[in-house]
């Protein structure tokens, strides 16, 4: 085998590689594997149970019957007591007061 014809099949060989790469790239990006975090602006009106983090960020997990109107992504929580709502958003800022 010459090795024109060689080189010109390692070639090929290297772009399918390549393209098999780039499909799986792709196909992963699709399903969300950088996903940023959706920082809500607002602030809570009060939180016993903060997590705040050093970067400046923070979530509320305080479990309320009632959950706070700034919230965008409330989720239900079974308690004893019944169907409480908890806030999931991640806050930008310092924890409010206690509740």
């Amino acid at each position: 085998m010459k090795s024109s014809t060689l080189l010109v099949l390692l070639c090929l060989q290297a772009v399918l590689v390549m393209g098999i790469f780039a499909a799986v790239a792709k196909e992963n990006a699709a399903v969300g594997e950088s996903k940023a975090i959706d920082i809500n602006p607002g602030q809570l009106k009060c939180c016993t149970n903060c997590n705040f983090s050093f970067s400046g960020l923070y979530t509320c997990d305080d479990v309320k019957k009632v959950c706070d109107p700034v919230c965008k992504k409330c989720v239900a929580v079974k308690t004893y007591s019944g169907k409480m709502f908890k806030c999931t958003d991640t806050f930008l800022g310092m924890c409010g007061p206690k509740c």
